[in-house]
């Protein structure tokens, strides 16, 4: 009788020994957790940030008096809509392309900045067309009249796009 009782007691300690050394290791847990979110002070980069890409848009012709054209923004636009604009493509005007300085591009965008140097040329254009923003799905779309796309006179990449002025759409639901 005696060796069956010691063989549970032994069983009994084995499992007890083995539920304490895995709350402990959860407990190492824990601690691990909470050191990765503590806040922690960032080193700032030790080398300099890399070039905006964009996405490939337009060919640029080296050696030209411009990069590219409004020729060449209009061929764009018959293939290409504003990111995430649900309006009609065939009523997208070029109404006109200017190289301005990334700088310039930043004031006339209030702020909103292209990520290059401030002397960096832009290709920058402002479009008319009927530019439909609809997000959550489901929610009432907001239209726009006029928009404008930002284009890297370097790579002839599009680096952004948007909106220009007030929603055309009246609290009536009604558009100017």
């Amino acid at each position: 009788m005696r060796k069956p009782m010691a063989a549970i007691l032994l069983l009994a300690g084995i499992l007890l020994g083995s539920l304490a050394g895995c709350h402990h290791e959860e407990g190492d847990k824990d601690k691990d957790q909470d050191d990765a979110h503590k806040k922690r002070a960032l080193s700032p980069p030790k080398e300099p940030g890399k070039r905006p890409q964009g996405m490939q848009a337009l060919t640029v012709k080296k050696g030209a008096a411009q990069p590219f054209t409004k020729a060449d923004v209009v061929a764009y636009f018959k293939t290409h809509n504003l990111a995430l604009s649900s309006g009609p493509m065939n009523q997208i005007k070029v109404q006109s392309l200017e190289f301005i300085t990334s700088a310039e591009v930043t004031k006339r965008l209030q702020g909103a900045s292209t990520g290059l140097k401030d002397e960096e040329p832009i290709g920058f254009v402002t479009l008319t067309g009927l530019f439909m923003f609809s997000e959550p799905p489901k929610a009432k779309p907001v239209v726009f009249t006029r928009a404008y796309a930002a284009f890297d006179a370097v790579s002839g990449n599009l680096l952004m796009d948007g909106s220009l002025d007030r929603a055309a759409e009246q609290p009536g639901g009604t558009l100017k």
